[in-house]
């Protein structure tokens, strides 16, 4: 009976490290992108970006804190519409799903950082349990090496870094929240920016930030993030 007790407990304790509460469709995290130039002759200081992403559910929110500009993707039915937000003019843009430069998956929007499919990477450790799960993988080409760390519970990238001969990116995640109260509040505060509709833009150029939009060349958006010099494949 002791034998078989005591069975049954590691059980329980193996079951309760595998699992996770946290839905990874309502949460929010926060990144570093350091960026720096290889340079045979001297040290090149990185630069550094802050990002967030921020999920709830059918909204998700991309935001590149340093330059000031969000992506609120809204997934309708199966397609997905974009309202981007410019904190220093406090003024939205909306781009209907025809409007996009082209349409993207869900999952475009749903992971900030763009990284190679899994599948096509070499797991070479998995550790920790639970929510903190973490499986680390490596991928090497003629050209250039990926090293990740993923967090598979809540569907995060922890760290992400691609080396070629010219540029190190590295991305890393400093924190998360397993809530939806942050993202509601920004929502609510980009809510209430000045908004227009993407096709009217050319009928405000009364409006100074549409007019510097205008001469700036103003097209259609893709992704408000830095991508890999060759387009990857999402999870």
């Amino acid at each position: 009976m002791k034998i078989i007790s005591a069975l049954l407990c590691l059980l329980s304790l193996s079951i309760s490290a595998s699992e996770c509460n946290i839905s990874p469709n309502v949460i929010s995290a926060y990144y570093q992108l350091s960026t720096q130039a290889a340079n045979s002759k001297r040290i090149t200081k990185p630069v550094q970006q802050l990002f967030e992403l921020h999920r709830n559910n059918n909204t998700v929110l991309q935001r590149n804190v340093s330059a000031g500009i969000n992506d609120i993707w809204l997934l309708n039915g199966n397609r997905l519409s974009l309202n981007r937000a410019f904190e220093k003019y406090q003024h939205t843009i909306e781009y209907q799903p025809n409007e996009l430069r082209h349409q993207p998956q869900w999952q475009d929007a749903f992971q900030l950082v763009m990284t190679p499919e899994l599948s096509q990477m070499q797991l070479v450790e998995q550790n920790k349990a639970g929510c903190l799960l973490e499986q680390h993988f490596v991928l090497k080409d003629k050209h250039r090496e990926y090293q990740l760390t993923w967090l598979p519970k809540l569907q995060l990238v922890k760290f992400f870094q691609v080396k070629d001969a010219e540029l190190t990116r590295r991305w890393q995640l400093t924190k998360f929240q397993p809530n939806a109260e942050k993202t509601v509040s920004l929502l609510k505060q980009y809510r209430n920016y000045q908004s227009t509709d993407y096709a009217d833009i050319g009928d405000n150029e009364g409006i100074p930030f549409l007019a510097t939009m205008i001469n700036q060349g103003f097209s259609m958006p893709v992704h408000n993030r830095p991508a890999l010099v060759d387009k990857p494949h999402q999870h």
